[in-house]
């Protein structure tokens, strides 16, 4: 039978968050982990990977709209750049809200959403003309998003 270490419970509970504690004699069960904790916050490195892999998606876009591959543009909008606009919102709250790029990155944030929704209402139509125009808008708010969040 091993006997409780009175000092180190004291230091333990005044450094240390106690999550579970025994109803009897308050006894601290399962103290918090900083290292082991289930979820942190997003990593940026991870972000600016998914962030560039849409970009090389949306580069790929002009040559299926071109040749009217209509589902293939709708894969890339739905597979590689799926995860896009949740990717941004991870970067922009990555953001100090003093920074005045914050806004700016959350009105393009959105100004691209809106964009590629375009591109997809326009396959849905076949109008090769228009999803090509909102394309070329989406990537050149694509780039300054990327460069405006590269400064941060």
């Amino acid at each position: 039978m091993e006997l409780p270490n009175i000092a180190q419970g004291i230091a333990d509970r005044t450094n240390k968050q106690c999550l579970v504690e025994s109803l009897g004699n308050r006894e601290c069960l399962v103290y918090e982990d900083p290292e082991n904790k289930l979820y942190k916050n997003a990593d940026s490195k991870i972000l600016f990977e998914r962030l560039n892999s849409s970009v090389d998606a949306m580069k790929r876009l002009p040559t299926y709209i071109t040749n009217k591959q209509w589902s293939n543009v709708q894969s890339v909008l739905t597979g590689p750049m799926g995860s896009l606009s949740s990717t941004m919102n991870e970067l922009v709250k990555l953001i100090d809200e003093e920074s005045p790029v914050k806004n700016d990155c959350k009105a393009l944030s959105v100004a691209i959403r809106q964009d590629l929704y375009q591109i997809a209402a326009m396959v849905d139509r076949k109008d090769g003309k228009q999803a090509q125009a909102s394309a070329d808008k989406a990537e050149e708010k694509l780039e300054n998003f990327m460069k405006l969040i590269s400064t941060v």
